[in-house]
């Protein structure tokens, strides 16, 4: 399909990289002066989309930046896009997915994401993820990675976020908050939690003992 140019949305908080690269909007601009032909850019209509005091619907660019830049300069009114999720996405609800999207885009053709791109993608999903929703594994897959990457750079994080848990789950359990309603707070399996305050229990006991 054709849409607009200006009808679409660089979304910089989904955007994988740490900046766009003007040698390749410059390859770009040049190659279309001479008639080259560009694959689709793949975009996404959200919803919940924050413009200013109110929230509102936008299309926004999952993968194709440096070629929307490119059109754009060179004064081209539409280019051709495909959409990733045929309904409307909840922006809010969805920006991990979308900016895990755009990058699993950007592993394999193009300006191809550098290590330092996706470190840093991993770091600032593992820091706002504190239920711990995208696993290592899920990680490493969307950013072309093997798991044991994705864990040297979010363990101090994810240990982090262990520690602070575990905090809140003792302090409920010795609230008198029964383990049901604790699991439904902190979001995990009642017998997750059943196994943390036995620990924390079993720890105190040996360090009294000694």
């Amino acid at each position: 399909m054709e849409v607009s140019i200006s009808d679409l949305i660089w979304d910089t908080s989904i955007y994988p990289r740490a900046g766009k690269s003007e040698k390749t909007i410059n390859a770009y601009v040049e190659a279309l002066a001479i008639g080259a032909k560009f694959p689709p850019i793949k975009i996404q209509r959200v919803f919940n989309y924050p413009d200013g005091n109110e929230p509102t619907e936008a299309t926004i660019i999952l993968d194709g930046i440096h070629r929307w830049l490119a059109f754009r300069e060179k004064g081209i009114k539409e280019i051709s896009a495909v959409g990733w999720k045929d309904k409307p996405l909840d922006y809010e609800k969805n920006k991990t997915a979308l900016l895990l999207e755009s990058a699993e885009c950007n592993i394999s053709h193009g300006d191809r994401l550098s290590p330092g791109d996706k470190k840093r993608i991993a770091r600032e999903i593992a820091s706002t993820d504190t239920e711990c929703g995208w696993t290592e594994s899920a990680l490493a897959e969307k950013l072309g990675v093997i798991q044991q990457t994705v864990n040297t750079w979010i363990s101090d994080i994810r240990a982090r976020q262990k520690a602070s848990r575990n905090t809140i789950i003792i302090r409920l359990s010795r609230l008198g908050w029964p383990q049901e309603k604790i699991a439904e707070e902190v979001g995990l399996n009642r017998s997750v939690i059943s196994r943390i305050v036995q620990n924390t229990e079993l720890s105190s006991l040996r360090s009294q003992l000694e």
